[in-house]
């Protein structure tokens, strides 16, 4: 069953549906569904498709590799070709519409020096006649972002190009829709939006079980997926895994990760993240009425799969294999998974933000994040969770991840603390989200119900 991607889906085949010639660019991480996205878009396309999945070996195997698909599509062995220019030429001379489809494209760059398959694409492309669609997918986002710089020899050639990201909590949660919604918050919190994982989750077994089996287990699919798939083009970064687990644990500042990490002040720690930053396993994080503040500027894992993973396996790993998955579940993560979980609610709730005003736009809306406030005077500072920025003001919202409904005393206590920030920035609405509802009803707030956020269509 193909879930979510819609709008891409229907994109890809606007552009496929085209009478001209036509190159697009899908990357993404390792299994957030490029394959399945482009499989689904032309899976009742009138035209007859080449797919094919590129290997890690020289060119001239991928070339003959590529031939035998061709050979089998077109019930034909005695094709064939002495490069892949003379595939496309071969194309040309058909009258019927034909997709090609190279999956893993960085394998096919990788068998060549630097440039050079790039190069030979550009020709094929820019030469291509107008029954022809090429479609490069690419796994190695920082490999697949070359393609986009002003000296690589494809810049400027695709028809369009799709950054796959993971999906929301909201899209997420239709791998597991008929759970209830504190079920639906949790199980995202732990597993995160990759398509791949959330197709593994068994919505009729607890949170507790899908852990243990799923990601705990020595022998995990998910386990396994964090270390040796998502995050095998880590292996070019040194100190990859403990700037992980340090993320994963607390050490958000560049001071503390270096600090952490005994790296000097060098800038290999700079260099280090900026580079996993490109490949979206981390990400940098700010407080919008902060951007430019390095002292307020945060990093952090972009995946909360691979959060839990570093948080709570990693280095733990040998007391599984001691203790067994039960015993290291009920000691090492359910005493503090409550809190695990209300850090990424916080999140949700600003994703919430984002996809309301892509999905019903509404006029002014500038920004959706956090804002920090600072009174040394009064030797106050805090961070308020999610914000909506509006050109001459701010809608701030408290974020609860309660197991009970919040109370009218909870809330009063909370506004006068948004009231001070009221002295520094023009306050136009306050909100709450609490998960488990609430206790009372207040014209002054704006009250969102944790059914709300799941209530688009």
């Amino acid at each position: 069953m193909f879930l979510g991607r819609q709008k891409e889906l229907a994109q890809i085949k606007s552009i496929l549906n085209s009478n001209k010639k036509q190159a697009l660019m899908i990357y993404g991480k390792r299994r957030v569904g490029k394959s399945t996205l482009i499989l689904e878009a032309i899976k009742k396309a009138k035209c007859k498709v080449i797919y094919y999945e590129c290997l890690y070996t020289s060119l001239e195997e991928n070339l003959r590799n590529i031939e035998s698909r061709i050979q089998k599509a077109f019930n034909n062995n005695f094709l064939h070709f002495k490069s892949f220019s003379e595939i496309f030429e071969y194309f040309a001379s058909l009258k019927e519409k034909i997709v090609v489809v190279l999956d893993e494209y960085a394998f096919l760059k990788d068998s060549a020096p630097k440039y050079y398959v790039d190069s030979m694409f550009q020709s094929i492309i820019d030469s291509m006649s107008d029954n022809i669609s090429l479609v490069l997918l690419g796994s190695f986002v920082g490999i697949m972002k070359e393609l986009l710089e002003k000296e690589n020899p494809l810049f400027g050639r695709f028809s369009l190009v799709l950054n796959l990201k993971p999906f929301d909590y909201y899209d997420s949660s239709l791998f597991y829709s008929k759970l209830n919604i504190n079920d639906k918050i949790c199980f995202y919190s732990v597993f995160g939006g990759t398509p791949f994982a959330s197709s593994f989750i068994d919505s009729k077994k607890s949170l507790e079980k899908n852990i243990i089996d799923l990601i705990i287990n020595p022998n995990s699919i998910l386990g396994s997926y964090v270390e040796n798939v998502l995050l095998s083009e880590l292996s070019k970064v040194s100190n990859a895994n403990m700037i992980l687990s340090a993320l994963a644990n607390g050490k958000k500042r560049y001071s503390d990760l270096e600090s952490f990490l005994g790296i000097k002040s060098n800038g290999l720690l700079d260099k280090q993240l900026k580079t996993m930053i490109e490949m979206e396993i981390v990400r940098k994080v700010f407080p919008i009425n902060k951007r430019n503040d390095k002292k307020k500027t945060f990093y952090e894992i972009s995946d909360n799969l691979v959060r839990f993973y570093y948080q709570y396996i990693y280095k733990n790993k040998d007391v599984v294999l001691k203790i067994g998955e039960e015993a290291f579940y009920k000691s090492y993560i359910e005493p503090n998974l409550k809190t695990f979980i209300s850090h990424r609610f916080e999140e949700i709730t600003r994703e919430y933000f984002t996809r309301k005003c892509r999905m019903e736009p509404e006029s002014g809306i500038l920004d959706v994040g956090s804002v920090w406030y600072d009174i040394p005077s009064e030797h106050k500072n805090g961070e308020f969770d999610c914000v909506i920025k509006y050109l001459d003001s701010y809608s701030v919202y408290e974020v609860k991840y309660y197991q009970n409904p919040l109370t009218a005393k909870e809330a009063e206590l909370e506004y006068k603390k948004i009231l001070e920030l009221g002295r520094f920035i023009n306050i136009e609405k306050v909100g709450f989200l609490c998960s488990s509802g609430y206790e009372f009803s207040d014209s002054r707030f704006h009250l969102i119900s944790p059914e709300e956020i799941y209530a688009f269509r």
